[in-house]
């Protein structure tokens, strides 16, 4: 039996859960999180090819999944209760698309329906009247939003370190303390060159301009989430390879830099090998190939649906106002004598037809 109704986001009467449906369907940890997991997997070879079966862009996809973002409870994801139709007004498409892709967050894990949309009862439409004054007759159904287990952190499988761990095409976040891997890799001696000199020292660093904060930041943040990045170099290191193949921390994060190689690895099934002698070589190499320059980079094209999003919304609001305008300029009392006027002239008309008929 369902539960008693709560109000929506929006105003509108909704339904709640059955009891004891939330219980099998993890919460979120945030809705941030819970997003940068769904472009995780949409980023796989499975994820692509199951969005291509549903026919949505991954564009759309991600625009209908921060809408249902937004309208669930920000500590849960639960009781999201838009309609396709409002959905769909919102972000200027079809309710079939909204609701296209509502189903493919489902079938990729991230999001369940708790209770089907439904027609209301006689009692329900009064209680939906009493709470927002308005005449509704049909509750859209309720979602939870949801992370699957095999997006959870606690199964994420991990690059191998230098010298140690099986090989695997996936590039993935490492749950290790980077002070592990750096004790490791601190244990390596260092080969000197026929002249004495220490490979991996750059003779002109002092005449190099530093390196910028945001630049050693994305290094970072690389090296925090690929394991097999810190073998105990200098993080300069990766930031000269970033600057080689032309990523700039303006148009690029951690999160994406390491996304694009993951979807680049798993379409040419690349497999790392067991011991990675030189990781920034590798990781040059692999940006190398798996950036197009001439496309848009994934924050690049976050900014754009914002930006469209932001100039729907102010162009609907500039429609709203000229049509208020419009109607506020009306003189409605001269409209009004013309309305009379017209119904005097239709009934004179009327009177003389009537006339003629009985002479």
């Amino acid at each position: 039996m369902l539960e008693a109704a709560r109000p929506e986001r929006s105003g509108s009467w909704s339904l709640r859960a059955p009891d004891g449906a939330y219980s099998t369907i993890p919460a979120w940890n945030t809705g941030a999180k819970w997003f940068d997991a769904l472009m995780d997997a949409l980023a796989t070879t499975a994820g692509d090819e199951l969005r291509r079966t549903f026919k949505v862009a991954a564009g759309t996809l991600l625009r209908v999944a921060r809408a249902d973002w937004l309208s669930a409870d920000v500590n849960t994801g639960r009781g999201v209760a838009t309609a396709h139709e409002t959905v769909a007004l919102e972000l200027g498409m079809s309710a079939k698309t909204v609701q296209r892709s509502r189903h493919l967050l489902e079938a990729l894990g991230f999001a369940v329906t708790v209770s089907e949309g439904r027609y209301l009862t006689s009692d329900e439409r009064e209680s939906a009247r009493l709470q927002h004054g308005g005449r509704q007759i049909k509750a859209a159904s309720l979602r939870a939003l949801t992370v699957p287990e095999s997006s959870r952190p606690v199964k994420n499988v991990h690059l191998p370190l230098r010298g140690g761990l099986k090989s695997t095409p996936h590039v993935l976040k490492n749950s290790s303390t980077r002070a592990d891997a750096r004790s490791k890799a601190a244990a390596r001696p260092k080969t000197p060159s026929r002249t004495g000199v220490n490979p991996i020292q750059k003779p002109v660093q002092s005449q190099r301009s530093p390196r910028s904060l945001d630049l050693q930041q994305l290094a970072g943040g690389l090296r925090a989430q690929l394991r097999w990045l810190d073998d105990g170099r200098h993080v300069g290191a990766l930031c000269d390879a970033l600057v080689t193949v032309g990523v700039e921390p303006r148009r690029w994060t951690a999160n994406d830099l390491v996304r694009t190689i993951n979807r680049f690895t798993e379409e040419r099934h690349f497999t790392f090998p067991t011991r990675i002698a030189n990781p920034v070589g590798l990781l040059r190499w692999l940006l190398t190939k798996a950036i197009d320059p001439a496309m848009p980079t994934p924050a690049e094209e976050r900014e754009l649906i914002a930006i469209e999003r932001r100039e729907r919304i102010a162009r609907q609001a500039a429609e709203r106002q000229a049509e208020a305008d419009r109607r506020a300029a009306i003189d409605w009392d001269d409209v009004q004598r013309i309305i009379d006027k017209s119904n005097r002239e239709i009934a004179d008309r009327q009177r003389d037809k009537n006339r003629a008929k009985v002479s």
